[in-house]
């Protein structure tokens, strides 16, 4: 039931302490008992916060057939791994409360029918907690503008022409999903400062 969650830690986890902890709660969920149930939402929580978001928000697509106490794992790895991520602008924020939303809902009623009301309301406020925070995250991150320059210009001159740094030049490049920094689409994206 829990070999995904302990194939991941072993995956993302690279700090030693990091390392050490997981260990330590995959041996008390492996002899069960009462802090098992303890133990799999603090490992949870652990391979959402300490591993990098974006490989954790990956590598959690990846799970199949999961069990309802494994959407509750899985939630709780998407709202902290969401929580660390980096958002620059105001779409990827909210594109991100977004996917969180709809994990959540799609996994509401498995959660409850089979853990209880007190494992779904549990479940609730945290999922609920965590949009509050990716909105605050939103409402604070740069808006993004449409650029138009008429012609295919590099990455490095838009940028330096937008910001006053040419190193940015690769952040445009990322953003309008372009192949090479050499000619960029017209018009393109770009954060607002």
């Amino acid at each position: 039931m829990t070999d995904w969650l302990f194939r991941l830690c072993d995956r993302l986890l690279t700090d030693a302490d990091d390392r050490i902890v997981a260990q330590q709660k995959q041996a008390t969920i492996a002899a069960g008992g009462t802090d098992a149930a303890a133990a799999f939402l603090e490992l949870c929580r652990l391979a959402g916060e300490a591993a990098d978001p974006a490989a954790a928000l990956i590598a959690l697509d990846e799970v199949e057939d999961a069990e309802p106490v494994d959407l509750l794992g899985l939630l709780v790895i998407h709202a902290f791994a969401d929580l660390r991520a980096s958002y620059p602008a105001q779409p990827d924020a909210s594109a991100a409360r977004e996917r969180l939303a709809l994990r959540a809902e799609a996994a509401y009623p498995a959660i409850g029918d089979m853990l209880g009301h007190a494992v779904l309301d549990f479940t609730v406020r945290m999922v609920g907690e965590a949009t509050v925070q990716l909105s605050r995250l939103a409402a604070n991150a740069a808006p993004l503008v449409r650029v138009e320059t008429g012609i295919s210009l590099p990455s490095s001159l838009i940028a330096f022409d937008l910001y006053g740094q040419a190193s940015r030049g690769a952040e445009i490049m990322e953003r309008n999903r372009c192949g090479t920094p050499m000619m960029l689409p017209s018009p393109l994206k770009a954060l607002a400062y």
